[in-house]
């Protein structure tokens, strides 16, 4: 008998349990629903406002570009106008058109204007290569933001076994960016170095691997740098940061002295990447130079 009045008034509590429970279930899934719009409505911004960055970066590169090919375009044309006018003075010289003192004074006017205008130039084409690195820098940051987030790690896996540190790939990675953008270089490059001893299958190696030559080459540590992005080149080829490690090289190449080895890999990352952003930052280095762009054909084995 009471076992029977217990089955009674559980089938009458059954249902209003069933609908709290169901109601509940409807406001985690209304309340998980309007996280995912918030989310999808947080990216679409996100995306929008990152597209218009890089058109922003590039048309400042574009127009970085084009006024340090002015530049070189001057200096070639005030070159030029330069040697006309002492060919001229020379041959009204050698004429007798006009008293040596009079030539003489033109000439000291001319060197003295030319003396100006070079450094003037000098001094512009030293501003758009500063212009040119901040911008690069910019456009390396939003390849970080756009590099693919570190694969989780798989389920099982002994970091022990595997000589991991206890960092996850993913908290290593985000941990130096930070610190390189908050002014910590050297911890930065010590984390960069680590991810790439670590987790040297990562996606994001290459990119962590080359911002271990970009700290060094700020800090102006030249040969460093070098060995920094030959390990790029080396380790990772033909990834997203071959042109930028080529291009990278060349200009610790050309800080550090080395100005010939400086101007090969320009020349090496015009031939191999011509439609790249790098290869045209390359060719404006080049002609800085007063160096030719051609690169030297490929001979072909007999």
């Amino acid at each position: 008998m009471r076992f029977t009045r217990f089955i009674a008034v559980l089938t009458l509590l059954a249902p209003a349990c069933l609908f709290g429970a169901s109601r509940e279930q409807q406001e985690m899934q209304r309340d998980i629903a309007q996280i995912q719009d918030q989310v999808r409505t947080l990216q679409s911004g996100f995306d929008q406002k990152m597209a218009a960055l890089q058109v922003l970066v590039q048309q400042a590169l574009d127009a970085a570009n084009k006024a340090n090919t002015g530049v070189s375009v001057l200096n070639a044309g005030v070159n030029q106008a330069l040697e006309r006018e002492v060919q001229n003075l020379d041959k009204e010289i050698k004429d007798g058109f006009r008293p040596v003192a009079a030539v003489t004074t033109k000439l000291d006017n001319v060197s003295n204007d030319t003396s100006e205008l070079r450094n003037a130039v000098a001094d512009l084409t030293t501003q758009l290569n500063k212009v040119q690195q901040q911008l690069s820098d910019v456009n390396l940051a939003l390849k970080v933001m756009q590099a693919p987030p570190p694969p989780p790690p798989s389920a099982g896996s002994d970091p022990a076994a595997s000589s991991a540190p206890p960092v996850p790939a993913a908290t290593l990675y985000t941990n130096a960016t930070r610190d390189m953008s908050g002014g910590k270089a050297e911890l930065a490059a010590s984390e960069f170095a680590d991810f790439v001893k670590f987790y040297p299958d990562d996606p994001n190696a290459p990119f962590a691997q080359f911002y271990v030559g970009q700290i060094h080459y700020s800090q102006n540590k030249l040969d460093q740098a070098v060995m920094d992005f030959d390990a790029v080149l080396e380790r990772f080829p033909d990834n997203k940061m071959t042109p930028d490690a080529l291009f990278m090289k060349g200009m610790a190449l050309k800080q550090n002295g080395h100005r010939d080895q400086g101007a090969a890999e320009f020349r090496l990352l015009i031939r191999k990447y011509p439609h790249s952003e790098r290869s045209a930052q390359a060719t404006d280095q080049l002609r800085a130079m007063g160096l030719s762009t051609a690169t030297p054909a490929v001979k072909k084995k007999p």
